[in-house]
């Protein structure tokens, strides 16, 4: 094997399966609310999916533009430039979280009556604004796990970063068991088990920077607003590349409460959760690639960056039919594993098929979205990640219906997803690649 593929495995997999592992906080929640309390509780879970999903996007605009910085940094051989740049990330994701931890604890019930719970029964709607300010309150720990896996991968251990985010996946799993069944705190329980769970992986992360295993430090700095405005340029793309999650979830929500009610949220948030991990694995092969770009860009190696960029796009791509192939296959057992309702199972396994065909095309955009950003096209990449996330997505899932009747909300989706991949596809090859 040689020296660029072992590269690129040794990061890609831990980036794939670290995020992969983050967004299973929230299935696993769905899944023992789902098993536990029914599907009015599995719905009730989804309301609060747009806010706690917008808020991870908001919140990896830092360490993924600081990452970026802090990769082409190193690429040049400045080390103390770097070390500032990974300081000012965490600063700023620490602050970030605590601002949205009082946002999302003192607004709770407007923010669900905001994603469509006033259009829901009394129950639902009081259980998802119990779920958001009991997940609210952990935050910090939340975030903080999210952007210190980034760097802790980026400084030469990916293992470790995985290793983290898995000890939090593994203590939310037994917590979500004792919580919700032995002790029955329901949805609540569902909420503090993910929340302890992070604090779990923030423990373990610590470790790289405790013995000094990298070249990050966690030391004293200077704060450096124009240092600030670079990360967080670099970073904007994928932080709105995220905003998919919550933009798509926010409008089937408002969309299904007013067409179909209880059961079609409910038989949504099975779909979101699918469609949270598909994302994960996809976008994880992205972030894990974004390094080894900056890396490349810092040494101007072209024939390395694009190198990569082809691996991605065929890595992407297979796995992208894979999961096609098996949700295809296997849907109704799939959604089994959230909740056995009669009505709930037939509802989403109409709307899976299609649902998911968009996970092609999205694999592709997540890709060439992290490249353009990596490679300091900014404006390229941020137009798509804007179509992909916001604007088409939103879009699609409001007119689709209305020009095409119910069923096509379902294919809102896939049809933002080509339509986004065509503008990448153009803006890619209408820019050169050029080293500033």
């Amino acid at each position: 094997m040689s020296a660029r593929a072992k590269s690129l495995c040794s990061y890609i997999f831990p980036a794939m399966g670290g995020l992969f592992v983050t967004y299973l906080y929230n299935v696993v929640d769905g899944i023992f609310v789902g098993q536990g309390t029914g599907p009015a509780a599995l719905g009730a879970v989804n309301i609060g999916v747009p806010f706690i999903t917008f808020v991870v996007a908001v919140a990896a605009m830092f360490p993924m533009g600081g990452a970026t910085v802090v990769a082409i940094r190193i690429g040049r051989g400045d080390k103390e430039g770097a070390n500032h740049a990974f300081m000012t990330a965490i600063t700023l994701t620490a602050l970030l979280s605590a601002v949205l931890m009082i946002i999302g604890m003192t607004f709770s019930q407007q923010i669900v009556d905001i994603s469509g719970a006033y259009k829901l029964s009394d129950t639902m709607r009081k259980m998802s604004a119990d779920y958001l300010f009991y997940y609210s309150a952990f935050s910090i720990p939340m975030l903080m796990s999210t952007c210190l896996s980034v760097f802790v991968r980026n400084d030469g251990s990916p293992t470790l970063s995985f290793v983290g985010m898995c000890t939090g996946a593994i203590a939310n799993i037994f917590l979500d068991w004792l919580f919700i069944f032995p002790l029955g705190m329901g949805i609540i329980g569902a909420a503090v088990a993910s929340g302890l769970g992070q604090i779990f992986s923030v423990i373990i992360l610590l470790l790289h920077f405790v013995k000094k295993k990298g070249q990050l430090r966690i030391q004293p700095f200077k704060i450096d607003f124009s240092l600030i405005k670079k990360i967080c340029k670099r970073g904007i793309p994928e932080a709105v590349s995220q905003l998919t999650t919550p933009v798509t979830a926010l409008c089937y929500n408002l969309m299904l409460a007013g067409l179909t009610g209880d059961i079609g949220v409910s038989a949504y948030s099975v779909l979101s959760f699918i469609y949270s991990l598909a994302n994960a694995v996809l976008s994880g092969v992205a972030q894990g690639l974004q390094p080894l770009w900056g890396n490349c860009y810092g040494k101007q190696d072209t024939n390395g960056m694009n190198w990569f960029f082809r691996c991605g796009i065929m890595v992407n791509l297979i796995l992208s039919l894979f999961i096609y192939g098996i949700l295809f296959s296997f849907g109704e057992p799939v959604i089994c594993i959230f909740n056995n309702d009669n009505n709930l199972v037939q509802t989403a396994a109409v709307a899976l098929p299609m649902f998911s065909l968009s996970f092609v095309p999205m694999a592709l955009n997540l890709i060439f979205t992290a490249f353009l950003f990596s490679s300091k096209r900014t404006a390229q990449a941020n137009m798509v990640a804007v179509s992909r996330g916001i604007v088409i997505k939103a879009a699609a899932i409001f007119c689709m219906p209305v020009l095409f009747g119910s069923k096509a909300i379902w294919a809102a989706p896939l049809a933002a997803e080509l339509f986004t991949l065509i503008l990448a596809i153009g803006l890619s090859k209408m820019t050169k690649l050029v080293y500033k």
